[in-house]
Order: C-alpha cells, then structure tokens, then sequence
C-alpha cells in the first residue's frame, strides 16, 4: 500500500500536503490490484458522493459510479476503481461536506502491471484488440480471465492466473495481482460479479488432494481487494474447478468432487468433477448433488468421440485428433482421466444455473454433451442433448427438438432437420428467466459423435433453447458462430451469457487456435444483438504462449460495485 498527494509517486512521505479537502490517496490499500485506490476521509464526514475516473487522451473512457455511505464506511474513503497503468490518473470526486457540494479533481500516478516470471520467461499482459464498438457500447467493461497453463499437464493442475478488466478501447483498468490469490497450488476460475456488486472466485487443485496439499477454497472480495471471505473447501471434498454460482439467498453452489468416496464395486476413490454443493452463508454443506447416483456413469457415447488433444484444460498437443476405445475407457487409471466410471473424468460439471422457479439447478455436462435440469429431490426433469445412450428412467428424460410451431423435428442421434442442433462438449448452461430460455456455449467437439474428417471443419456456436416441461420439448430459438467457422472455434472453456441491459447475448470464444501449431490462442469476446445476430462488441484478446487458453471473461458493471 502507498499513500501519495498532490499528483506525487507513491511512496510520499505522511507530511505531504493532501490534494482536497479530504485525507491522502492510498494506492492499492489491500495490495489487491495496483489500479485501485482509496482517497481517505481524513477524518471528515461526506455524503452523496459521485465518482468519475477520467479516460486517458481524447477517445478515453470515462467509468463513473456512485459511493454508498456503508462503503464510505467501510474503507474510510472514496474507493476508486478503474485506473489506468503506469498513468498519472485524473479521478473527479463530489460529495457533500457540511452540507455544501464539493467538486474537487485528484491526480493519482500508477505503477505498470508487472511481468509474470514464470518457467524461466518473463512475461508481460495479454494484448487486446478492439474490432467492433458499436454505438452505445463503448461504456462495455468486460473481465478477462486468463490462465498460463503448461502443454501435457496432465494431472498436474497447477499455473498462474491472469485475470484483467478491460474497456472497449482495449486498455487494462484492472488488474488483479496473482500473489493475492495464488497461495497454494492449483487454478483459479469462476471470476463473476455477483448481485451486491463483489467479486467471487475460487482457487485450488483439482484432482487428488494428497496428504499435506493445502486444500482448495472459494472466496469473496470487493473490487478494491478488501476480503468478504476466504474459506477452505468443506472437509472431505476435493477438486473445486469451474464453478461457484451465487443463488439468490446468498448461499453458493460449488463444483467439487468427493474424497475416499465408496463405489458400488466397493473401490476407495477420489471422484472427479461429479459433484455440486450448496453452501450457506457460514460456510455449512446444506445440500449435496451426487452424480454417481443420479446419472450414470458408465455412459460413454459422448466420451468415444471426444479428441483427446484437449480433455478440459488436459491439453496433450502429442494426443490431437485422437479417440479412445470404450475399452481404453474403461482401463484408464483412476484420477483426472477421461474414462467412464466412478472415480474418472465421466461427466465434468463446467458450470451450475439455478432456476428459483421450481429450486432446481441446470449443469453443463461437457463429458457427456448435455445440459440437465435437477430438482433439490434429485430427479432429472429434462436433458437437453443427443438421446444416444440414454437409457430407461432417462431415456424419457430427454427433450423432443421441435420447430417454432412446436411440431417434432426428424432426428437420429447425430443431428436434426430444421436447423436444430444439440450442444457438443457445451460449457455454461444459464437460465434466462426474462426470456423463459437456457443459454449455453456449444464448444463442439465430437459434433455428430465424431471427429471431422479434417480438423478444420469444426466450429463452435452460443445457442438458446427453449423448454417446454409440459410436452418434454426442445426449441432452438438462437444461435451464432457457426458462420465463424474453425477460426471462432474453441475446444474447450468459454461462455454464452444473456444481458438484459442491452438484451445482447455475450460469447466469450476462450481457446480459438489452441491445438494449432505455434501459433498462441485468441480469445474472442463477442457480444451481439440475437435479433439480428449484428455484432456490437467484438474484442480479440491475443494470449502469450502457444496452447495457452482463456477460460471465461465476462461482462461487469463499475456502478454497481460500490453502491450497497
């Protein structure tokens, strides 16, 4: 933390004149993120305050939010938010002060965001490229989550995060320094802004938690950096990767797995990805999702035709265009390994939706290409996917494609007519309660149950469908990237998000290239109008090494962050 006054370098000395009325700027105050600040009180007593971080030269962006009496309160100061790096910033701030308006403007320097030294490379920040900023658009912030990840780390779960937010110019006004999260071995995902306007993640390994390895956790934070909470994973569960979803009581649904889990055949295991907790507020396990028991593990339709160059984040560039036999299935040793059974990488949970209408939760199942809605009894009421292998109770499970006027499409478990399409290898599966519909990103891998005949010919697509649980039907009521073709296509990771401030669908296109080459991994994000499919926002955001994926970036919102 540095204190600085009057336009000065961090670092000037206490006796420093302040630039206001008010006390000193600290620079960073949580050591959090190096583009953050908090302009002290110095004892004074304000209200109704306004700030404006101004852009930096002539097409800059302004991020304007308000400040909350409790959180004037509870950093004791003006929070600023979105700084530029290396930049003698300009931060317009009124309040109130006895009563009178004061406007006053503070010049807060900046140091650059630092290089990560990691495997003997000294790196510097992802480049991100603006294509497309449509008209009304350009006041878009969008968080970009990053992972610097080794090539054929299979079973190793360990890099280094990388997560910045961005305005539609391109320009870094947020970066998180990775020592705050970066405690213990493992990754970081689910980066999202929840419904008070805080940041909540999770971090930690996501495999065999072995004696003696510090235990993942999930977290919250303010923007600024000051900790809501960091918890340990409740004992006995392991594996914390993708998700953690906010449900609206607070309470939070976590993507684990379960340590020393007994299967039917009587084996000891570590399961993997296969189970969804509910925690409450304090931390208590209050509902326990288990898949080995609601689905079944020993379906392998899907993970046949999977190319095995790009398992999740098991990226094996020497494994490219290949498959597996159901035996090799079968044989695979127990751990992070796609393979069927308890104990493998059978089903793969990338994130949780819930739906508060009937208190159920939406999956994404990427190892078996199906969005699936559970209720708190844990009966299956839908599935959303290819009806191949699906077999008694759930054979009548599976949703029926119709058309727009609700008439049965001609299907087989590869495709359907009339433009319908199932999600293949899909990440994100999200309720829209203002549209009654799912959104979800169709990564498209094993399409059809199989491999292309060239790689090239893959593509991936953000989709919506609309269920009708009375009649068991599926209508596909949007979709976009086919058109994108291989360039847009990711194997793994991304996002398909609605936003009802624009009523745009957001894609985050997260791995584009990976299995290409030398080249490095685009990540695109992508936001379009679903009436028209017109691109409104377009950003290209270039990784550092080659097989490096994005994992998700999503859209935040600064006048909501401080304003409770």
């Amino acid at each position: 933390m540095s204190a600085t006054a009057g336009g000065d370098l961090p670092g000037t000395s206490s006796s420093a004149k302040a630039q206001g009325q008010l006390g000193f700027v600290y620079v960073d105050p949580y050591d959090f993120s190096p583009l953050v600040a908090v302009i002290d009180l110095g004892g004074k007593t304000i209200s109704d305050v306004e700030v404006s971080v101004k852009g930096k030269g002539k097409k800059g962006i302004d991020i304007d939010y308000p400040v909350s009496l409790t959180q004037l309160n509870t950093h004791n100061g003006i929070p600023v938010f979105g700084m530029y790096p290396d930049h003698l910033n300009e931060i317009e701030v009124s309040y109130k002060l006895k009563g009178k308006q004061v406007k006053e403007t503070y010049k807060i320097r900046t140091n650059d965001i630092p290089h990560q030294h990691i495997d003997g490379q000294d790196r510097s920040q992802y480049e991100y490229e603006p294509v497309t900023v449509a008209k009304g658009f350009t006041d878009r912030f969008y968080l970009v989550d990053g992972q610097v990840i080794t090539p054929n780390i299979r079973d190793k779960w360990d890099w280094h995060p990388t997560q910045n937010i961005i305005d539609t110019n391109g320009d870094v006004r947020w970066h998180l320094s990775a020592d705050v999260i970066y405690d213990r071995p493992g990754g970081s995902m689910s980066f999202k802004q929840t419904r008070d306007g805080k940041l909540i993640f999770g971090q930690g390994l996501m495999f065999d938690q072995n004696p003696g390895f510090v235990p993942p956790y999930y977290a919250k934070y303010d923007f600024i950096g000051k900790p809501i909470f960091k918890r340990d994973l409740p004992r006995g569960y392991i594996g914390f990767s993708h998700e953690v979803t906010e449900m609206p009581n607070g309470n939070l649904l976590l993507r684990v797995g379960k340590q020393d889990y007994i299967t039917a055949d009587g084996l000891k295991v570590d399961t993997i990805r296969d189970h969804v907790i509910e925690v409450n507020t304090n931390g208590d396990v209050v509902k326990v999702w288990d898949f080995n028991k609601i689905l079944d593990p020993l379906r392998d339709d899907v993970l046949l035709s999977l190319d095995m160059g790009a398992v999740c984040l098991n990226v094996d560039i020497d494994s490219a265009g290949k498959t597996m036999s159901a035996e090799e299935l079968a044989n695979e040793p127990y751990g992070d390994v796609a393979g069927v059974g308890t104990g493998r990488n059978w089903l793969h949970i990338n994130s949780i939706g819930y739906d508060p209408e009937d208190d159920s939760i939406i999956i994404s199942s990427r190892h078996q290409s199906a969005v699936i809605k559970i209720g708190r009894d844990d009966e299956v009421k839908w599935i959303i996917g290819t009806p191949a292998g699906w077999e008694g109770k759930f054979a009548d499970k599976v949703l029926t494609p119709v058309d727009s006027k609700g008439r049965k499409l001609k299907c087989d478990e590869k495709a359907c007519d009339g433009g319908f399409d199932w999600t293949w290898t899909q990440h994100t599966a999200w309720p829209v309660a203002e549209r009654g519909t799912v959104t979800v990103f169709d990564n498209g891998d094993g399409r059809g149950l199989e491999q292309p005949v060239l790689p090239n010919m893959k593509y991936s697509r953000g989709v919506e469908y609309k269920v009708d649980m009375d009649k068991m039907t599926v209508q596909q009521t949007w979709e976009y990237g086919k058109e994108r073709g291989y360039e847009w296509y990711s194997p793994i990771t991304s996002i398909t998000e609605y936003q009802p401030d624009h009523k745009t669908m957001f894609m985050a296109s997260a791995s584009a290239g990976l299995l290409e080459g030398d080249k490095a991994p685009e990540h695109w994000i992508t936001e379009v109008d679903p009436k028209t499919n017109e691109v409104k926002v377009e950003i290209k955001v270039k990784t550092l090494m080659k097989h490096e994926p994005g994992y998700r970036s999503t859209v935040v919102h600064p006048e909501s962050m401080f304003n409770q």
